[in-house]
């Protein structure tokens, strides 16, 4: 072996980690010897697995690992029973808090410094995992270089703890992923979580590779371990059809003018082509992992899809482009289960202002013709944006009762106003007045505003309260969204008017 990527804890147990994935897959794809190990999985089976929570936990694993169309009650009552299982934990753990999706430790993630000093003191959650687990590996592959993919804030501790022992393993390795990156390109603290865990590798892995190569031009499926399965009964494969964003205009956006480059869809075909067969016997469902879906891409995808029976599902920007030579439809036809539908307002003068390029009056569209073809609809909603109004939430409330009957999940999100994009450069002209958080530790990617109105996300908050969890055109997809392992699972949820999940 001449790579071991590593993902460390805490990431939602429900799918490989996509960077990881996408990383290894790169390296397999230019004919690397390379395996993933998906740390996080491992420490939640052994959560789960200890003598304390084994016989509560068993019977909702089991749930969830081998249903065929989760019911939406059922899954909700199976995923809080689990998280509850979790608040038992950490009574044994003083200063942690776990959840199926984070992990909270004695200080602050975003304060990696004194996080690292605090879990120097005390006990930690993950002693003994790396013996366990990863020892095994790097003792049967001393010459394998090791590949810490770093992607949020919740793995912050865990790494810190990982690569501690990998240095007294005496190991090389190399850190990277994207919140470094993230943090380089358009946060602050770079510099802070590189003083705990030393030098940070920044961009997707190429200069891994030949001079010249990129990485996800070629693409094959990775040597995956362990090979249990995840919390999901089916296997989810990420796949990345572009990095970028085709729009790439949104005034917020910090990737905004940032390049967009297509996978070749030679790569993404070889990648599925070599799927094991295991794998294969498990039906797996493609998580494109796309920050919005280019349509010409999944265009392409479609008839890679239908042959071989794959399912999958995607964020999309509901616009025109998606009716076009009925797109949606065929989709659905190709074995598209759900779409992740950024329609975000239904006010067309808020979204115009903010540049976002979507329509109101076509994102229905997308959301009705999607649902009545199958495929199931999980809309993104954001609120508590600089500009907006009573009357602009009234309009996004409209919107989503008048699509209620094809609106089967809802993300409602308020509005983070990232340190470094247009709109925080152009603040004084759009009334944005800009504080800042404590600085203590100092990794942040977001900083807190108002605006001579007032404080637009506390308004959105209490509008949210009062009309959008209450109204009974909109609560029964509230209700049917679970809090965890989303949205991997959602796509494989039992609705009535959507496709088969045989």
């Amino acid at each position: 072996m001449q790579y071991l990527v590593l993902a460390p804890p805490v990431l939602p147990p429900s799918e490989p980690p996509s960077g990881a994935f996408a990383l290894a897959a790169g390296l397999a794809g230019h004919g690397r010897e390379v395996a993933l190990l998906d740390l996080s999985l491992a420490f939640f089976e052994r959560v789960f697995g200890s003598s304390k929570m084994a016989s509560s936990a068993a019977r909702e694993l089991a749930y969830l690992r081998s249903t065929i169309g989760y019911e939406p009650g059922r899954h909700r009552t199976a995923t809080g029973l689990l998280h509850k299982s979790l608040s038992d934990w950490g009574g044994d753990h003083p200063g942690w808090r776990l959840t199926l999706m984070d992990i909270e430790g004695p200080a602050l993630a975003h304060d990696p410094v004194g996080l690292a000093k605090a879990m120097a003191k005390g006990s930690s959650p993950f002693a003994g995992l790396w013996e366990e687990v990863l020892d095994p590996l790097l003792d049967a592959n001393r010459q394998a270089q090791v590949l810490v993919s770093l992607a949020y804030l919740s793995q912050v501790p865990a790494t810190i703890e990982l690569i501690a022992h990998l240095r007294h393993r005496g190991r090389r390795f190399f850190v990277g992923g994207s919140l470094p990156t993230s943090l380089a390109a358009t946060g602050h603290g770079l510099e802070v979580l590189q003083s705990v865990l030393g030098p940070l590798e920044l961009g997707d892995g190429s200069t891994l590779l030949d001079p010249g190569e990129r990485l996800l031009d070629k693409l094959a499926y990775p040597h995956v371990i362990p090979p249990s399965a995840y919390f999901t009964s089916r296997p989810i494969v990420p796949v990345p059809l572009s990095t970028g964003c085709p729009w790439s205009r949104c005034l917020f956006c910090p990737d905004r003018g940032a390049p967009y480059t297509a996978v070749p869809m030679g790569a993404i075909e070889n990648l599925l082509s070599t799927i094991p067969s295991e794998v294969l016997a498990r039906h797996p469902v493609l998580h494109l992992t796309d920050s919005a879906l280019p349509p010409q891409q999944l265009e392409g995808l479609l008839p890679l899809c239908e042959p071989s029976g794959l399912s999958f599902y995607g964020f999309a920007r509901p616009t025109k482009a998606l009716l076009r030579n009925d797109l949606v439809e065929r989709a659905a036809l190709a074995g598209c289960l759900m779409l992740q539908l950024g329609v975000e307002s239904g006010s067309a003068s808020l979204l115009a202002r903010y540049e976002k390029g979507i329509d109101p009056a076509e994102a229905r569209q997308v959301v009705r013709r999607a649902a009545q073809s199958g495929i199931r609809t999980y809309l993104y909603m954001l609120f508590g944006l600089p500009a907006e109004t009573g009357e602009d939430r009234h309009a996004t409330l409209d919107l989503l009762v008048q699509e209620a009957d094809h609106v089967d999940f809802l993300n409602l999100s308020l509005f983070n106003l990232p340190r470094f994009c247009e709109l925080a450069e152009r603040a004084h002209e759009h009334d944005i007045r800009t504080g800042d958080y404590p600085m203590t530790g100092g990794i942040r990617l977001y900083t807190p505003f108002v605006t001579s109105h007032g404080n637009p996300r506390r308004e959105a908050r209490q509008f949210l309260a009062a009309h959008f969890r209450t109204h009974p055109k909109i609560r029964a997809a509230v209700l049917r969204t679970p809090r965890w392992l989303r949205p991997a699972h959602l796509g494989l949820m039992k609705l009535p008017g959507r496709s088969n999940l045989c």
